[in-house]
């Protein structure tokens, strides 16, 4: 009974609550919802909140330099959103990813205010908004950095790395029962920052010179998430390296990683068990994200040659 109770408060948010401010407990369900066991190790979750937030302080430190260089903290001491999108320009891909997912903010938040029964002259007519050339959210600000025009081309490209989280979570979900399947939707819903900003303000310690604007937040919010998304990626090939001898290709799906191209659903059956991810598994894939000796092949690419842990995983 002493174990299965200790199990239980374990997933609860207040087990933590003796310990200073972090987010293990929302680290664990984010494991969870992109691929990990239903109970993942705590002590993997710990290794990985120690590497977010080491990597959210020095995006902050980068974007307020960002702000500094744009003359923003002169005037009023406040790193803006566009500070830290202006830190993916270079990599298009997970740009547009962010772009995506604050449309979708957007398009949630007109939603709730035409349910809500807001003024009926907010709300824009179809023939205007068939007239009217869609932007999204930034879209001024990106276009004055984007001096090439790559950002703004080809938004239909593939997302490789999304597509295979999806398939991923479709090849875990599908034994799933109803019970399995709603303890693997609401992992999937946890986040860092949507409704705790203040909790992820004090876990983060920013400056109190320095202020963080609203939207900023929840774009640091997001790449949080990606960062903890992007090292159960780099986990999943580790673990497809360790036992890729063995078995074919279809047989490596069942290892929760998955080619896009050549997914079949209809080859598989039921999958097996997920074993929970390691503090060994992890501090490998992060050896190999970090080590100066790999050259640009592959997810584990050489940025530049920098000490250790300035290279982000979601920037």
């Amino acid at each position: 009974m002493a174990e299965a109770s200790n199990s239980k408060s374990a997933n609860d948010p207040q087990y933590y609550k003796n310990e200073s401010t972090n987010y293990i407990a929302e680290i664990r369900q984010m494991m969870h919802g992109f691929g990990d066991c239903s109970e993942p190790l705590v002590e993997s979750a710990k290794i990985i909140e120690d590497v977010v937030l080491h990597q959210m302080r020095g995006i902050v430190k980068k974007a307020c330099e960002v702000a500094e260089r744009r003359g923003v903290l002169k005037k009023s001491n406040v790193v803006t959103a566009e500070d830290f999108m202006f830190l993916l320009r270079k990599d298009k891909i997970k740009l547009q990813r962010l772009i995506k997912y604050l449309e979708l903010k957007q398009f949630k938040a007109s939603v709730n205010k035409v349910l809500k029964g807001d003024d009926p002259e907010d709300i824009v007519d179809n023939e205007q908004l068939q007239n009217s050339k869609p932007k999204g959210p930034y879209h001024e600000f990106l276009s004055t950095i984007d001096n090439t025009g790559e950002l703004f081309e080809n938004k239909s490209i593939i997302d490789e790395i999304k597509l295979n989280r999806c398939i991923r979570a479709e090849m875990i979900t599908r034994s799933m029962d109803e019970a399995r399947y709603i303890k693997f939707s609401n992992a999937r819903n946890a986040s860092f920052a949507n409704k705790n900003r203040h909790k992820f303000n004090d876990w983060i310690c920013t400056d109190g010179t320095i202020t963080i604007s609203k939207e900023g937040y929840v774009i640091l919010g997001y790449l949080a998430y990606e960062t903890v998304a992007q090292i159960i990626d780099l986990v999943f090939l580790v673990r497809q390296d360790q036992t890729k001898i063995y078995g074919d290709a279809i047989d490596r799906l069942k290892l929760s990683y998955v080619n896009p191209y050549t997914y079949k659903p209809y080859y598989h059956g039921k999958g097996a068990a997920t074993k929970p991810i390691t503090p060994a598994e992890i501090t490998e894939a992060l050896r190999r994200f970090w080590s100066p000796q790999l050259d640009i092949t592959g997810p584990f690419n050489r940025w530049s040659v920098r000490p250790p842990h300035l290279k982000f995983l979601s920037c």
